[in-house]
């Protein structure tokens, strides 16, 4: 331990400086993970949006086999 007011202040400011430095961290931390979140759920908005078009799709195409049937009758 200091035995001077600088070595006591020197001290301080590390202490400050080392929670400081712990809360940036955590605060990064906990950024990255809701970034990472985000990304996870708009990648599974993309699957819904890409299965549901390819259902339409096929959709369409069996409509217009039936309609081409029909017609052929």
């Amino acid at each position: 331990m200091a035995d001077t007011i600088k070595g006591k202040l020197t001290e301080a400011g590390n202490t400050v400086s080392e929670a400081a430095q712990k809360a940036a961290n955590k605060v990064s931390e906990k950024a990255t993970e809701a970034k990472n979140w985000a990304k996870e759920q708009l990648d599974k908005a993309q699957n819904r949006v890409d299965e549901a078009a390819t259902e339409a799709r096929h959709a369409d195409e069996e409509a217009r086999a039936d309609d081409a049937a029909k017609a052929g009758n």
